[in-house]
Protein backbone atom coordinates (compact mmCIF):
# COMPACT_ATOMS: atom_id res chain seq x y z
CA UNK A 1 0.00 0.00 0.00
CA UNK A 2 1.44 3.37 -0.95
CA UNK A 3 0.07 6.83 -1.25
CA UNK A 4 -0.04 10.42 -0.07
CA UNK A 5 -1.22 11.06 3.46
CA UNK A 6 -4.06 13.33 4.51
CA UNK A 7 -6.32 13.68 7.53
CA UNK A 8 -9.76 12.12 7.65
CA UNK A 9 -12.70 14.37 8.33
CA UNK A 10 -14.82 13.39 11.36
CA UNK A 11 -12.62 10.43 12.22
CA UNK A 12 -11.21 9.61 15.68
CA UNK A 13 -7.88 11.33 16.53
CA UNK A 14 -4.89 9.25 15.58
CA UNK A 15 -6.19 8.08 12.21
CA UNK A 16 -5.13 9.16 8.74
CA UNK A 17 -6.01 8.00 5.25
CA UNK A 18 -4.30 7.69 1.91
CA UNK A 19 -5.67 10.21 -0.58
CA UNK A 20 -4.44 7.99 -3.41
CA UNK A 21 -3.60 4.38 -2.66
CA UNK A 22 -3.62 0.88 -4.04
CA UNK A 23 -6.07 -1.47 -2.36
CA UNK A 24 -5.56 -5.21 -2.50
CA UNK A 25 -8.85 -6.48 -1.10
CA UNK A 26 -10.91 -9.50 -2.03
CA UNK A 27 -13.84 -7.17 -2.74
CA UNK A 28 -11.99 -5.17 -5.39
CA UNK A 29 -9.75 -5.71 -8.43
CA UNK A 30 -5.95 -5.80 -7.74
CA UNK A 31 -5.46 -2.30 -9.21
CA UNK A 32 -8.43 -0.64 -7.51
CA UNK A 33 -7.62 2.87 -6.31
CA UNK A 34 -9.23 5.11 -3.74
CA UNK A 35 -9.44 8.86 -4.30
CA UNK A 36 -9.87 11.19 -1.32
CA UNK A 37 -10.12 8.18 0.95
CA UNK A 38 -13.09 6.40 -0.64
CA UNK A 39 -14.05 4.41 -3.72
CA UNK A 40 -17.14 2.51 -4.80
CA UNK A 41 -16.08 -1.08 -5.24
CA UNK A 42 -17.95 -4.01 -6.81
CA UNK A 43 -21.45 -4.37 -5.40
CA UNK A 44 -21.46 -0.72 -4.36
CA UNK A 45 -19.23 -1.22 -1.30
CA UNK A 46 -17.63 1.99 -0.08
CA UNK A 47 -13.92 1.30 0.47
CA UNK A 48 -11.80 3.20 3.00
CA UNK A 49 -8.03 3.15 3.25
CA UNK A 50 -7.18 3.88 6.90
CA UNK A 51 -4.05 3.41 8.98
CA UNK A 52 -2.71 4.54 12.34
CA UNK A 53 -1.02 7.92 12.57
CA UNK A 54 2.46 7.05 13.87
CA UNK A 55 2.82 10.52 15.39
CA UNK A 56 0.12 9.56 17.92
CA UNK A 57 1.87 6.35 19.04
CA UNK A 58 4.25 6.11 21.97
CA UNK A 59 7.91 5.69 21.12
CA UNK A 60 9.06 2.28 22.32
CA UNK A 61 12.66 1.24 22.95
CA UNK A 62 13.62 -2.42 23.27
CA UNK A 63 16.98 -2.41 25.02
CA UNK A 64 19.05 -5.57 25.29
CA UNK A 65 21.90 -5.23 27.77
CA UNK A 66 24.75 -7.39 29.03
CA UNK A 67 28.28 -8.58 28.28
CA UNK A 68 28.20 -11.11 25.47
CA UNK A 69 31.60 -12.49 26.54
CA UNK A 70 30.24 -13.84 29.83
CA UNK A 71 27.85 -16.61 28.78
CA UNK A 72 24.33 -15.97 30.16
CA UNK A 73 25.01 -12.27 30.71
CA UNK A 74 24.69 -11.80 26.96
CA UNK A 75 21.10 -13.07 26.75
CA UNK A 76 19.65 -9.56 26.37
CA UNK A 77 21.81 -8.88 23.33
CA UNK A 78 20.91 -12.30 21.94
CA UNK A 79 17.22 -11.40 22.10
CA UNK A 80 17.86 -8.17 20.17
CA UNK A 81 19.65 -10.17 17.46
CA UNK A 82 16.75 -12.64 17.24
CA UNK A 83 14.20 -9.84 16.97
CA UNK A 84 16.16 -8.05 14.25
CA UNK A 85 16.56 -11.25 12.25
CA UNK A 86 13.02 -12.58 12.47
CA UNK A 87 10.57 -9.70 12.81
CA UNK A 88 9.58 -6.36 11.32
CA UNK A 89 8.51 -3.54 13.61
CA UNK A 90 6.34 -0.43 13.53
CA UNK A 91 8.16 2.88 12.92
CA UNK A 92 7.70 3.88 16.57
CA UNK A 93 9.65 0.84 17.81
CA UNK A 94 13.44 0.94 18.09
CA UNK A 95 15.76 -1.96 18.93
CA UNK A 96 19.11 -1.20 20.59
CA UNK A 97 22.00 -3.43 21.62
CA UNK A 98 22.94 -1.62 24.83
CA UNK A 99 25.77 -3.97 25.75
CA UNK A 100 27.55 -2.51 28.79
CA UNK A 101 27.18 1.16 27.84
CA UNK A 102 25.50 2.26 31.09
CA UNK A 103 25.18 6.05 31.36
CA UNK A 104 25.83 6.40 27.63
CA UNK A 105 22.31 5.00 27.08
CA UNK A 106 20.63 7.88 28.92
CA UNK A 107 19.97 9.97 25.81
CA UNK A 108 18.62 6.96 23.92
CA UNK A 109 16.27 6.08 26.77
CA UNK A 110 15.00 9.63 27.17
CA UNK A 111 13.85 9.63 23.54
CA UNK A 112 11.25 6.95 24.35
CA UNK A 113 8.04 6.90 26.37
CA UNK A 114 8.22 3.14 26.95
CA UNK A 115 11.45 1.16 27.50
CA UNK A 116 11.61 -2.62 27.55
CA UNK A 117 14.89 -3.80 29.09
CA UNK A 118 15.89 -7.41 28.35
CA UNK A 119 18.54 -8.80 30.68
CA UNK A 120 19.85 -11.68 32.75
CA UNK A 121 18.43 -11.48 36.28
CA UNK A 122 19.03 -13.14 39.65
CA UNK A 123 15.82 -13.85 41.53
CA UNK A 124 16.77 -17.05 43.30
CA UNK A 125 14.68 -19.36 41.09
CA UNK A 126 15.65 -22.13 38.70
CA UNK A 127 17.91 -20.99 35.81
CA UNK A 128 15.71 -20.23 32.81
CA UNK A 129 12.88 -18.77 34.91
CA UNK A 130 11.35 -15.68 33.29
CA UNK A 131 10.59 -12.43 35.08
CA UNK A 132 8.57 -9.35 34.24
CA UNK A 133 8.49 -6.30 36.50
CA UNK A 134 8.24 -2.54 36.39
CA UNK A 135 11.46 -0.82 37.34
CA UNK A 136 9.70 1.42 39.86
CA UNK A 137 8.16 -1.62 41.58
CA UNK A 138 11.07 -4.05 41.42
CA UNK A 139 10.39 -7.10 43.66
CA UNK A 140 12.59 -7.29 46.73
CA UNK A 141 13.89 -10.76 45.84
CA UNK A 142 15.23 -9.52 42.50
CA UNK A 143 18.93 -8.73 42.85
CA UNK A 144 19.80 -6.25 40.13
CA UNK A 145 23.38 -5.42 41.03
CA UNK A 146 25.34 -8.54 40.19
CA UNK A 147 27.23 -7.16 37.21
CA UNK A 148 28.94 -3.95 36.25
CA UNK A 149 26.40 -3.23 33.51
CA UNK A 150 23.53 -3.63 36.00
CA UNK A 151 25.17 -1.25 38.45
CA UNK A 152 25.65 1.25 35.61
CA UNK A 153 22.05 0.78 34.50
CA UNK A 154 20.80 1.43 38.03
CA UNK A 155 22.81 4.64 38.07
CA UNK A 156 21.34 5.59 34.70
CA UNK A 157 17.78 4.97 35.96
CA UNK A 158 18.44 7.17 38.95
CA UNK A 159 19.73 9.98 36.74
CA UNK A 160 16.87 10.01 34.21
CA UNK A 161 14.42 12.03 36.40
CA UNK A 162 17.08 14.72 36.79
CA UNK A 163 17.18 15.49 33.08
CA UNK A 164 13.47 15.33 32.20
CA UNK A 165 10.39 13.14 32.31
CA UNK A 166 11.69 9.57 32.41
CA UNK A 167 10.13 6.80 30.34
CA UNK A 168 8.20 3.92 31.85
CA UNK A 169 10.66 1.04 32.17
CA UNK A 170 9.65 -2.63 32.11
CA UNK A 171 12.26 -5.33 32.69
CA UNK A 172 11.90 -8.71 31.00
CA UNK A 173 14.51 -11.03 32.42
CA UNK A 174 15.62 -14.61 32.68
CA UNK A 175 17.31 -16.28 35.65
CA UNK A 176 20.91 -16.92 34.66
CA UNK A 177 23.12 -19.87 35.53
CA UNK A 178 26.61 -18.66 34.69
CA UNK A 179 27.85 -15.09 34.25
CA UNK A 180 31.28 -15.63 35.77
CA UNK A 181 33.05 -17.66 33.09
CA UNK A 182 34.09 -16.60 29.61
CA UNK A 183 32.03 -17.92 26.73
CA UNK A 184 29.86 -16.79 23.81
CA UNK A 185 27.26 -19.54 24.26
CA UNK A 186 24.37 -19.46 26.70
CA UNK A 187 24.05 -22.28 29.22
CA UNK A 188 21.54 -24.97 28.16
CA UNK A 189 18.72 -23.90 30.50
CA UNK A 190 19.00 -20.25 29.46
CA UNK A 191 19.27 -21.21 25.80
CA UNK A 192 16.01 -23.14 26.21
CA UNK A 193 14.40 -19.99 27.65
CA UNK A 194 15.28 -17.83 24.61
CA UNK A 195 12.07 -18.59 22.69
CA UNK A 196 9.75 -18.03 25.71
CA UNK A 197 11.60 -14.78 26.48
CA UNK A 198 11.23 -13.74 22.85
CA UNK A 199 7.49 -14.42 23.09
CA UNK A 200 7.34 -12.32 26.26
CA UNK A 201 8.86 -9.35 24.42
CA UNK A 202 6.39 -9.77 21.54
CA UNK A 203 3.47 -9.92 23.98
CA UNK A 204 4.70 -6.74 25.64
CA UNK A 205 4.85 -4.95 22.28
CA UNK A 206 1.37 -6.13 21.35
CA UNK A 207 0.06 -4.88 24.69
CA UNK A 208 1.51 -1.47 23.90
CA UNK A 209 -0.35 -1.39 20.58
CA UNK A 210 2.68 -1.97 18.35
CA UNK A 211 2.77 -5.68 17.47
CA UNK A 212 5.69 -7.06 15.52
CA UNK A 213 5.22 -8.93 12.24
CA UNK A 214 7.22 -12.05 11.31
CA UNK A 215 9.53 -11.48 8.37
CA UNK A 216 8.68 -13.21 5.11
CA UNK A 217 12.32 -14.38 4.92
CA UNK A 218 13.64 -14.70 8.47
CA UNK A 219 17.34 -15.04 9.12
CA UNK A 220 19.17 -17.34 11.48
CA UNK A 221 21.20 -15.88 14.34
CA UNK A 222 24.52 -17.68 14.42
CA UNK A 223 26.32 -15.67 17.10
CA UNK A 224 26.16 -12.33 18.87
CA UNK A 225 29.07 -10.90 16.89
CA UNK A 226 28.28 -11.92 13.34
CA UNK A 227 24.60 -11.20 13.86
CA UNK A 228 22.11 -12.87 11.53
CA UNK A 229 23.22 -15.07 8.70
CA UNK A 230 21.24 -16.61 5.88
CA UNK A 231 18.96 -19.38 7.09
CA UNK A 232 20.01 -22.69 5.65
Amino acid sequence: MAGRLGRVQNKPPGFIFFQTCRLRLAASPPDARCQRGTRRGPGGFLLYCVTMDNSQQERILILGVGNVLLKDEGVGVRIIRELEARFDFAPNVRLVDGGVLGLSLMGTMMEAEQVIVVDAVRGGDEPGTLYRFNWEAKPEHIQYKDTLHQIDLMETMGTLPLVGTPPKVTVLGVEYEDIDNWGLELTPKVEKAVEPLLDLVLQELAGLGSPARPKDNPLEVRNVFGGPGQDS
